[in-house]
C-alpha cells in the first residue's frame, strides 16, 4: 500500500519592542520549530525540536557628533573670552552607552575653504548647560538608547591675533566601556568568530562628514568648527611740514628756522574689517621742540588718505591731548575700517 507523507513546519519567533537602534543589545532571541505530517490521510503526532535554537543579541555601537549651532566659522575679536560653539552627541547603539569627548585645535586642517592658521586656548567642555566646565577629557556616562548630549565648548581667543586669522577646532566622541575610560573594541571568539551565546561588540559607527582624522568602525566619531577674527588692521606714520617761521609768516616757503611753527601729522590707517576706537597715541618730542607751544590738536577722521601741508591750520575736530614734560599724549581716537584718520598738531622749535 502506498503511504503518503505530508510535513508543515511552523517556527516560533519571541516578539520584542524595537527602537531606531534595533533589537536590544543581550536580548535572548530564542525559536523552536515544530512538524506534522499524515500518513495515508491520517494524521500523525506534532513533532517538535528536541530544544530551541537560541542566541544573544550583540552590541552594535553606533553614534554621531554633529556641529548644532549653524554657524561654520563664528565672527569672533582678538581678546575675546569662553567664546561658545555648540555639538549634539547621538547615541545609536543598541544599549546604553559611555562616551569620552575631547576638544582640540586643528593645526593647518582647511574647513568649509577655510584652511586653519591659529589656536584659541583654554579649551573647555560642558555638558550640563555652562554649568560646569572642563578642561581635557569629559565623559558622558549611560546615554540612552536613541538619547542625545548636548555639548557647549568654549575657548578664548589670543589678543595676537590678526584680521582674517581662522582657529579651527575638532570635538571627537570616543565609545568607551561602561563605568571605564577602556574605548570600546570589537570582540568575539578565537579569531573573531561569533559566539551565539554571550554579547560580543561590533564598532559600526560612521566616518561623518567632518571626520577627517578617524577611520569608519574605529569607535570615534568628530565633528569640526571654526572661529574667524574681523579686526582693526592699524598702521601708524609720522610726516611734518612747516606752518610758518619768522620771516615769511604762514607761507609755502617758510623754513624750519628757530621760531618757526612745525605741522606734525599722524596717519592712522585702518586696513581691517572693522573699526578701532579708543585709540591712544603716545608722542615723545626732541627737547629741540618747545612743548609750551603745543596747539591745534586735531583730528580728521574718515578720510581716503592724509597729507601734511605747509601754510595751512585748524581744521578737523579738536582732539583730547595731555602733556607729560616732552611726550605729548593724544586719546579716545576712532579709526574706521579701511579709511585714514589724519591728527595733526603743531609746535615750535626751539
Amino acid at each position: 500500500m502506498k503511504k503518503i507523507l505530508s510535513m508543515f513546519a511552523s517556527i516560533a519567533l519571541c516578539s520584542v519592542a524595537l527602537n531606531a537602534a534595533g533589537t536590544a543589545s543581550g536580548t535572548t532571541v530564542s525559536n523552536s520549530a515544530s512538524l506534522s505530517y499524515s500518513v495515508g490521510g491520517a494524521t500523525q503526532p506534532t513533532v517538535n525540536t528536541q530544544a530551541a535554537a537560541t542566541f544573544v543579541v550583540d552590541k552594535k555601537i553606533d553614534f554621531s557628533v554633529v556641529h548644532a549651532d549653524g554657524v561654520k566659522h563664528l565672527v569672533t575679536t582678538p581678546g575675546a573670552s569662553k567664546v561658545q560653539r555648540s555639538f549634539t552627541l547621538e547615541n545609536t547603539t543598541n544599549s546604553i552607552q559611555d562616551f569620552t569627548l575631547l576638544a582640540t585645535n586643528l593645526d593647518a586642517k582647511i574647513y568649509d575653504s577655510k584652511t586653519d592658521n591659529a589656536e584659541v586656548s583654554n579649551l573647555e567642555i560642558s555638558i550640563d548647560g555652562g554649568t560646569t566646565w572642563t578642561a581635557g577629557s569629559v565623559t558622558v556616562d549611560d546615554l540612552a538608547v536613541d538619547g542625545s548630549q548636548a555639548i557647549l565648548v568654549r575657548a578664548d581667543v589670543p589678543n595676537t591675533n590678526v584680521d582674517g586669522n581662522v582657529m579651527n577646532i575638532q570635538l571627537e566622541a570616543t565609545a568607551v566601556q561602561n563605568g571605564t575610560a577602556t574605548a570600546e573594541v570589537v570582540t568575539g571568539g578565537a579569531g573573531g568568530i561569533d559566539r551565539k551565546d554571550e554579547i560580543d561588540v561590533v564598532l559600526a559607527e560612521g566616518a561623518g562628514v567632518t571626520d577627517f582624522d578617524n577611520a569608519q568602525f574605529d569607535g570615534k566619531y568628530a565633528a569640526w568648527a571654526g572661529y574667524i577674527i574681523n579686526a582693526p588692521t592699524l598702521t601708524l606714520a609720522k610726516s611734518s611740514c612747516v606752518y610758518k617761521d619768522l620771516v615769511s609768516g604762514v607761507s609755502a616757503n617758510a623754513k624750519r628756522i628757530p621760531g618757526s611753527t612745525i605741522t606734525y601729522l599722524l596717519d592712522i590707517e585702518n586696513g581691517g574689517s572693522i573699526d578701532a576706537s579708543d585709540i591712544n597715541i603716545t608722542d615723545t618730542l626732541p627737547l629741540e621742540l618747545d612743548m609750551d607751544t603745543v596747539t591745534a590738536v586735531n583730528t580728521f577722521d574718515n578720510q581716503a588718505s592724509c597729507s601734511c601741508i605747509g601754510g595751512t591750520a585748524g581744521g578737523g575736530t579738536a582732539a583730547t591731548f595731555s602733556k607729560n614734560g616732552q611726550e605729548l599724549t593724544i586719546s579716545s581716537l576712532t579709526a574706521l575700517t579701511k579709511k585714514h584718520n589724519c591728527v595733526t598738531f603743531q609746535i615750535d622749535i626751539q
